[in-house]
């Protein structure tokens, strides 16, 4: 037999090998299936358990209260976790629960927490009941006692629940006092804010655009009265003026030459006086000449016009004294006329010339003109003074209304950050009472929650090693080796075990083939 010899297969050759090496087959699986069981039995048992945690939403409705927390709860947990999974946690229930006792005295602490993070898992799960989305999230522990495990993780849960309830209640309280703090700064700005819009208001008092329609209504009526005014004065100076006329004329009269006889009028006496009259008033004559005028008005006007209700007022205004000035020319008329019958009579049954003597009539006439003329003076001087006040008056509100477009502006500028700190003052306020709301929610444990639904139990079983996973593996394991040893013990093998392979092998054809006898001596020997 050559060494390089190869040998062709088929289904049948396959099996032959088979039959052959059942051996080098049946050893090695056996072997696998061992080691796996003996594996399984070696490897230490790692129990697990898990508790079940809802959260619990808060129980007063989100459209009262809102809650100052709006995290996700994945991104809670995580902070959360972070504070629970820290070393000096982690350390109180290591030694609160002697774990790892077998090698907390040669290994150090670092590895043992880090050793018990990997221990611990935390997985959040959503499930949608009813159109509602129902937050839920796991704790598991992995250990080697079944009890421990269940107390680990259950004592965990308690920590997630106690440190849940410290986190709001603490972010809560944060969130009021920072509140509070910025309410107080933006209250004091506002103080300040209305402190300079009420001084502003004070300094330029009369200047503000609200006050613009009623400066011009009180400019308007300060212009009406100053022209009343100056007609006023124009009235009494003209009165002056008559009054002094006829003082004038009553001063420069001369005493009379009477003549041996009869007391006769002498030529000098106004014809008024002769004729027993008295001369008319200046007020009179301004009243007639104002009731003339309402006459011609009246004929062109309606009576609410301003020009007749004007000369109304004037004439209501002279009307008393005109009167009084009437009654009292009467009365002048009849004593003068009855004066001058006693001196005719006197005259006629005297022939002796008369002494002159002063007239009583002009005497009281004069008195009486000086005294209208000093009153229509004092009257012409006070107007002009009111005149010069109205004129102040009236250059002060006009002042005013000039500057107003001005003070506008300044306004706006001082009213429009004004409102802006009172928009924000309102809002922030309104969060402030929000987050103290929230924050005493959170106090009375009346915010969102979390409960337990399945508390850990007393794992039954472990779940490492997994005897099915070991064993399935050690049977592959053999199954492979066997037949890989079977494979290469017969490449090794150099041997014909068939005509066929012979005769291909050869080329040639076999003419005779000598049977095995060996099982057939040995059945004949039974």
């Amino acid at each position: 037999m050559m060494n390089d010899t190869q040998k062709p297969f088929d289904i049948h050759s396959y099996l032959d090998i088979g039959r052959r090496r059942k051996w080098y087959i049946i050893i090695p699986f056996v072997i696998s299936v061992l080691i796996s069981f003996g594996v399984y039995k070696y490897l230490p048992r790692a129990y697990k358990a898990t508790t079940l945690i809802l959260v619990q939403p808060q129980r007063v409705p989100e459209n009262y209260v809102r809650p100052t927390i709006t995290a996700s709860v994945a991104d809670r947990l995580n902070t959360i976790g972070q504070e629970i999974l820290s070393r000096t946690r982690l350390e109180k229930v290591i030694q609160e629960f002697n774990l790892f006792s077998d090698i907390r005295s040669k290994v150090p602490m670092e590895e043992i927490v880090e050793k018990m993070r990997k221990a611990i898992e935390v997985n959040v799960q959503s499930k949608t009941q009813s159109d509602r989305a129902q937050n839920t999230f796991s704790i598991s522990f992995e250990g080697e006692e079944p009890r421990t495990v269940m107390m680990v993780t259950n004592k965990l849960a308690s920590l997630f629940i106690e440190e849940n309830l410290k986190v709001r209640e603490l972010q809560a309280e944060g969130t009021s006092e920072f509140l509070s703090k910025e309410l107080g700064s933006i209250e004091e700005q506002l103080i300040k804010k209305e402190e300079d819009l009420r001084n502003f208001r004070e300094r330029h008092m009369g200047q503000l655009p609200q006050q613009l329609d009623a400066n011009l209504r009180i400019m308007e009526g300060l212009q009406q009265q100053l022209q009343r005014t100056g007609e006023g004065i124009r009235a009494a100076e003209d009165r002056s003026s008559v009054l002094q006329n006829q003082i004038d004329l009553l001063t420069k009269l001369e005493p009379p030459q009477l003549e041996v006889g009869i007391r006769r009028s002498p030529a000098w006496v106004p014809e008024d006086i002769r004729e027993g009259t008295v001369p008319e008033e200046p007020i009179i004559t301004q009243y007639n000449l104002l009731k003339r005028e309402l006459t011609i008005a009246q004929s062109k006007y309606t009576e609410s016009h301003p020009d007749v209700i004007d000369l109304k007022r004037k004439i209501a205004t002279l009307e008393s004294k005109a009167t009084e000035l009437l009654e009292k020319q009467e009365v002048l008329k009849e004593t003068r006329l009855k004066d001058r019958r006693a001196r005719m009579e006197g005259n006629q049954q005297e022939d002796k010339p008369l002494s002159p003597a002063p007239d009583p009539v002009t005497e009281r006439l004069l008195a009486q003109y000086k005294e209208q003329n000093t009153s229509a003076l004092l009257e012409a001087k006070r107007l002009k003074e009111e005149e010069k006040k109205l004129k102040e008056q009236i250059s002060l509100y006009q002042k005013r209304i000039e500057d107003t477009p001005k003070r506008e502006q300044e306004l706006l500028l001082l009213t429009r950050d004004y409102d802006l700190l009172k928009t924000n003052y309102q809002s922030l306020l309104d969060k402030k009472i929000q987050s103290q709301m929230a924050e005493n929610l959170e106090r009375k444990q009346q915010g969102e929650q979390f409960k337990i639904l399945d508390p850990a139990r007393l794992p039954e079983k472990p779940i490492r090693p997994d005897p099915a996973k070991i064993l399935l593996m050690g049977l592959l394991i053999g199954l492979v080796a066997g037949l890989s040893l079977a494979w290469f013990q017969e490449s090794m093998d150099q041997s014909f075990y068939n005509v066929a392979g012979l005769e291909e092998y050869l080329r040639l054809k076999v003419l005779a083939e000598i049977p095995n006898l060996k099982p057939e001596r040995e059945f004949a020997k039974k």
